[in-house]
């Protein structure tokens, strides 16, 4: 009986040193390329006509604070920092320019298409 047993034990550790062995099996699904988040609109979103004035611009953090007024259905009027969708912007816009955008349900963070109201 002794024997079996160490036979049967042997064979375990057999099995799960194989079973361990192996590499896992990959479950998550190829990633298809994406161009930068700041280069596209968000597909299928709802679009809102975004208005503010610029408080500060941060070239170096590529960032705008601005102080936007109520968009209904995307966000209460606050302060806050965004970033633009395109580079250029920081160096455009200055502090308290009145400024539109395009901003999109889903998305708090980016200006998308920033003018310069006149």
């Amino acid at each position: 009986m002794h024997r079996f047993a160490t036979v049967a034990s042997i064979g375990c550790a057999l099995a799960l040193a194989v079973a361990c062995s192996q590499e896992p099996a990959k479950t998550e699904p190829p990633k298809a390329e994406q161009a930068p988040a700041a280069a596209q609109a968000p597909a299928a979103k709802k679009e809102h006509v975004f208005r503010g004035k610029v408080m500060k611009v941060d070239p170096a953090a590529k960032t705008l604070t601005v102080d936007g007024e109520n968009v209904d259905g995307w966000m209460a009027a606050m302060t806050m920092t965004y970033s633009a969708d395109k580079p250029d912007v920081y160096d455009t816009v200055k502090v308290g320019d009145q400024i539109t955008a395009k901003v999109y349900d889903g998305d708090f963070a980016t200006l998308h298409d920033v003018q310069v109201v006149k």
